[in-house]
């Protein structure tokens, strides 16, 4: 009986030591801008521009790459948050005009892989919509790009500033971006 219980043990160890461990959340992100001005910004330096206005030197160095009309706009970016609880996201995260709108979201990151970044931007997006006290990265107001950095599944990312301008300046009408898939 003895040996049947430390064989059980030494299996349950061996198993667990033998699996891999779990993917590590963004630690930073680069921003880039061009092909020749690329900054990196840690997310917790990120986490105390949109919790606490606190900026950091490397934040400023980004922020000062920027015209004031698109400092505004990235800014704003990395502010917005949406007030959908984790149960509704999870009912739309794989409607048809979720799967529309992060087609069109990943050119944001590069490189450009939208088949291997989809899964974990639905991912992140469904644990950054998930409250903290639940084990989730949701904020009391809501959930925006910083949850979802905070939640997705690579130690960095990449993310074209253009790009995210662009979609800044497309405003944050999220029933339009997602052709009415909140409604539901």
């Amino acid at each position: 009986m003895r040996g049947k219980q430390w064989l059980w043990g030494l299996g349950l160890t061996a198993l667990t030591l033998g699996m891999a461990p779990p993917a590590q959340a963004a630690r930073s992100v680069n921003f880039w801008f061009n092909i020749l001005e690329v900054v990196n910004i840690s997310v917790p330096d990120l986490r105390r521009f949109v919790d606490k206005n606190e900026v950091t030197p490397r934040l400023q160095k980004t922020l000062r790459l920027l015209p004031e009309k698109d400092r505004q706009g990235f800014e704003q970016v990395l502010r917005f948050k949406l007030p959908l609880d984790a149960r509704r996201v999870i009912r739309i995260v794989d409607s048809p005009a979720v799967e529309k709108a992060l087609t069109q979201i990943p050119p944001l990151f590069i490189p450009n892989q939208s088949a291997s970044v989809l899964p974990g931007m639905k991912g992140a997006i469904i644990l950054a919509s998930v409250p903290r006290d639940k084990g989730g990265f949701r904020d009391k107001d809501g959930f925006g790009l910083v949850n979802i950095l905070e939640a997705y599944p690579a130690a960095e990312m990449n993310m074209d500033v253009p790009a995210m301008l662009r979609l800044g300046q497309q405003g944050f009408d999220i029933q339009k971006l997602l052709g009415g898939g909140l409604g539901r």
